[in-house]
């Protein structure tokens, strides 16, 4: 064997170890469990695993399939194992319309309310701004906890606001309530920017409440998703 074929062999190797090291990389994140309920269903768990760039969503109850969001790319990719199938949904440009005069805002601390982590419990309501006072959503937040896991919870809202703005088209308009626009379609989660959500309730009936949350260290390849399962969007 030359000595110029042993060095190739030398590279080759040091470069498939490099890789396999990098593909079992050990990376930091925050692992949060929210307690989750729609209207027509039961309580749930639902994990959500976030690092400086990547959301991962997992039902507890539930392998059928999970959500990742890669923050660099900004596309998110639904993963369904039973047709191994991929749904990728990329940045869409929409143009959301003005609805402040639509609805109010309020947001004041909540005196009663124990800290969390030191923060100071919020609470941050939307109401439709007619005499019927319809509540859009209802949500009680821990102010500056946790603010790079907002920064990526924004993130991924904008990406879904995206997708669901040009599903709207499909809606008839007499379900088009403010609270539906305001709360389902062209919610960019701005309450995330004044603190993590611990108890949320929305127009349509969907409730979460945040159990527990922790540091933890997970493999980078949590946030992969299967090369070989059929890849589509909602184009």
């Amino acid at each position: 064997m030359s000595k110029i074929y042993q060095l190739f062999l030398l590279i080759m190797l040091h470069l498939l170890t490099g890789f396999q090291a990098s593909a079992n990389a050990m990376i930091e994140a925050i692992e949060l469990v929210y307690e989750e309920q729609e209207a027509s269903t039961g309580i749930y768990q639902i994990k959500y695993t976030v690092t400086e760039r990547y959301l991962r969503i997992d039902h507890a109850d539930d392998q059928g399939g999970y959500i990742v969001y890669d923050d660099s790319l900004r596309k998110i990719y639904s993963v369904v194992h039973q047709d191994r199938s991929v749904l990728v949904i990329p940045e869409y440009v929409y143009q959301k319309p003005d609805m402040d005069a639509l609805v109010d805002v309020a947001y004041v601390d909540v005196a009663d309310a124990p800290a969390i982590s030191g923060k100071t419990v919020y609470a941050y309501r939307v109401t439709v701004a007619d005499k019927s006072k319809e509540i859009c959503m209802d949500i009680m937040l821990a102010e500056g906890l946790l603010p790079d896991v907002s920064r990526l919870f924004i993130a991924y809202q904008k990406i879904l606001t995206g997708q669901q703005s040009r599903l709207l088209k499909t809606v008839p308009e007499e379900y088009r309530s403010t609270c539906f626009l305001y709360d389902q379609v062209f919610n960019e989660g701005d309450y995330y920017k004044k603190g993590l959500p611990i108890r949320e309730w929305h127009s349509n009936g969907k409730s979460r409440l945040l159990t527990s949350y922790k540091k933890i260290q997970v493999d980078a390849s949590l946030f992969q998703y299967e090369p070989d399962y059929e890849k589509y969007s909602l184009e």
